[in-house]
This record gives C-alpha cells, sequence and structure tokens, in this order.
C-alpha cells in the first residue's frame, strides 16, 4: 500500500508525529500530515498498465523556517520513492497560528 511507504519513509521525522489527512488536537508541533489527494489509473486494451498517485505531505511548525527545513527534508527522505512535479507551496493559519510548508508531488506505480 502506496500510503504505508509514505508513512515508513516520513517517520524518522518530527518525532515520529506522522497523521494521514488531519493530527489529533494538541498534537505538539512540528508535525506531518500525508493525503493522497488522487489515484489515477492507466489503462491499455491488456488491462491496467500503471498508476500515478498524487501526495500532499503538509508541514506544520511554529516558524516557517521551521516548516520549510522540514519539508526539505521529507523531500530528501522521498526521493528513493522517485517523486515528480513536485511543488512547494507556503502558508500561514491564523486559527491555529502554525506555519505550514506543503510538498505535492506525484509517484507512479
Amino acid at each position: 500500500m502506496i500510503e504505508a511507504k509514505i508513512n515508513d519513509t516520513l517517520k524518522t521525522l518530527c518525532d515520529g508525529r506522522i497523521s494521514p489527512l488531519v493530527a489529533e488536537q494538541g498534537t505538539q508541533k512540528p508535525y506531518i500530515c500525508y493525503t493522497k489527494v488522487s489515484e489515477v489509473y492507466g489503462d491499455v486494451m491488456s488491462g491496467q498498465s500503471y498508476v500515478t498517485y498524487c501526495f500532499q505531505i503538509d508541514v506544520y511548525a511554529k516558524t516557517l523556517f521551521d516548516a520549510e527545513t522540514i519539508s526539505k527534508q521529507a523531500y530528501e527522505a522521498l526521493k528513493p520513492l522517485k517523486p515528480f512535479n513536485v511543488s512547494n507551496h507556503h502558508d500561514y493559519e491564523s486559527d491555529t497560528g502554525l506555519y505550514r510548508a506543503t510538498l505535492e508531488f506525484f509517484l507512479l506505480n
């Protein structure tokens, strides 16, 4: 399962505070949430030939520097999975007071 690979790859970051979709309320900062955004099947006449996954990794931290640093570490850890079309975004969530560094990428299986 591709989600298990993502979780196993990232579990050394943020002291293991990795969650699918959303972290539990009160989770110590910084932490990482990951989401499988999409799963697209490539079909040929003889059947399915490949699957392309789009994932989003969100790093939440008290400072933008910390969020960006952990996001870069996440990207380095994910490199063996051969991510492509990688993009980075940054945001500040005023309701939580946390900075978010988002890493979005595709994987081919």
